[in-house]
């Protein structure tokens, strides 16, 4: 890694961008070494200089994704600057942001939870799992804003909202995740579903725990 990190930002840019784009497209094991070095402009040899093999590659790969939705998602849409439901919406439009800006990026992460890829999920899983602890935050803040009643518990209503924003999330890389959305708004398929259908179906979803006195 120290050979890449010396090189320009906008190499290092360019090279994992390009090789995200193959993970994405083809998935971990069906991307080449040889494809990647293709769409990056370098050699195989020069792929192997920055990294020991793919699977290093992949890694690094997955820990930008963990700092763009650290930095861009986490920490600045879970503080409750707003209401606790607008707080919400904004968090959600912000995954939906993200996606148009980094789409293979937000596919990979997304890809994470499939059944092939347990190498990955388990190293990453404490990476990952932060995100918990920001929507908990998130929580347990509207709670003492008397937004949320005091005897719904925080775990238990995060777990339920960190949910919603997977399956938001899945829905814009995922056609079954789509879907699924589809059914239970009961929208065919020849009309529109649109991210805003589905941020509002969330967010009556959980007005129903906001009011439980």
């Amino acid at each position: 890694m120290n050979a890449f990190a010396k090189l320009p930002q906008k190499k290092q840019v360019h090279i994992l961008d390009a090789a995200t784009e193959s993970f994405a497209e083809k998935g971990y094991f069906g991307a080449s070494i040889k494809e990647i070095c293709q769409r990056a402009d370098i050699s195989n040899g020069a792929l192997y200089k920055y990294f020991r093999n793919k699977e290093e590659l992949y890694f690094v790969i997955l820990k930008k994704c963990q700092d763009i939705l650290v930095q861009q998602l986490y920490e600045r849409h879970t503080q409750l600057n707003h209401s606790f439901k607008t707080t919400v919406r904004m968090y959600l439009e912000q995954i939906e942001t993200l996606h148009k800006k980094y789409p293979n990026y937000i596919r990979i992460y997304a890809n994470l939870g499939s059944n092939n890829m347990e190498l990955f999920s388990q190293k990453m899983h404490d990476d990952f799992m932060k995100s918990g602890s920001y929507v908990i935050s998130m929580v347990s803040e509207a709670k003492q804003r008397n937004e949320i009643p005091q005897h719904i518990d925080d775990n238990v209503l995060a777990f339920l909202l960190d949910n919603y924003f997977i399956l938001f999330l899945y829905s814009l890389v995922s056609d079954y995740h789509e879907k699924r959305f589809r059914s239970f708004l009961r929208i065919k398929e020849n009309e529109a579903l649109t991210s805003k259908k589905k941020i509002n179906f969330i967010l009556d979803a959980i007005e129903i725990f906001m009011h439980q006195r």
